[in-house]
């Protein structure tokens, strides 16, 4: 039985492409959690199929390059910085869009600008930098769905954030976390106790004066929280209380 688990396992993760591999790992090795990684992952594919070398078919026809194209004469600086920044087509990963966004991508990866590492790094330092709540939420969340729901909303932020639309990117993201986690969602039951069980890290906190704050101890809560470092917990971090 174990062997089968295991071949059902490795023939769901072949099924990926390396782009999806290479993201998985990539994020994973950052701290973020399973669930957290799928969610973001799931939000990736819906906008780009995964893809770094890409950017938005509804700009193609004005533009008049195919995607490598693209890639290839915003290197070369054929098609200019100030082009590239100020054309309002999603580009990368995550379809970056917006031209402060675009400046700050190109401003990182110029040169390379289709690099998949480096779109990866951009990703996780824009998170870090201008998304932290969301970035704690994904570093410690166990539940895909509210992952790739969050990610939909807070960052991706597209026209359209309805309920069909985080039905199938929470879809993507579930293949993702079954494919590469090999299981189901791990999102405990909600508590049926009343409110109050949870504290939302707050600037200048340490988990020692949480655990006096709430009469527990440092152990019992990151046991908990499933936090390896007791020094390091990030504001806007969703913290479960005995």
């Amino acid at each position: 039985m174990k062997y089968i688990l295991f071949l059902a396992l490795i023939l769901g993760i072949s099924s990926f492409t390396s782009n999806e591999k290479t993201v998985w790992n990539y994020l994973i090795r950052k701290g973020y959690s399973k669930a957290g990684t799928a969610g973001l992952m799931g939000n990736l594919k819906a906008e780009s199929g995964v893809r770094s070398v890409i950017y938005e078919n509804s700009k193609k026809s004005k533009i008049g390059l195919t995607d490598q194209q693209y890639v290839d004469q915003v290197n070369s600086g054929a098609y200019s910085e100030y082009k590239f920044v100020h054309d309002a087509a999603g580009f990368g990963l995550a379809q970056w869009t917006y031209y402060t966004r675009k400046q700050a991508l190109y401003n990182k990866c110029h040169g390379k600008i289709g690099d998949m590492n480096c779109q990866l790094d951009y990703l996780v330092m824009e998170l870090a930098n201008y998304y932290g709540s969301l970035n704690s939420f994904l570093k410690s969340s166990g539940s895909v769905r509210d992952c790739a729901v969050k990610v939909l909303k807070e960052f991706e932020r597209p026209a359209d954030q309805g309920t069909s639309v985080q039905n199938k990117r929470t879809q993507y993201a579930q293949e993702y976390y079954n494919g590469f986690a090999g299981g189901a969602n791990p999102t405990p039951d909600p508590d049926p106790t009343p409110s109050g069980k949870t504290y939302t890290v707050q600037r200048g906190d340490t988990l020692s004066g949480i655990a006096r704050k709430f009469g527990t101890t440092v152990t019992v809560l990151a046991q908990l929280n499933n936090i390896k470092d007791v020094n390091k917990i990030y504001v806007g971090q969703v913290l479960r209380l005995p």
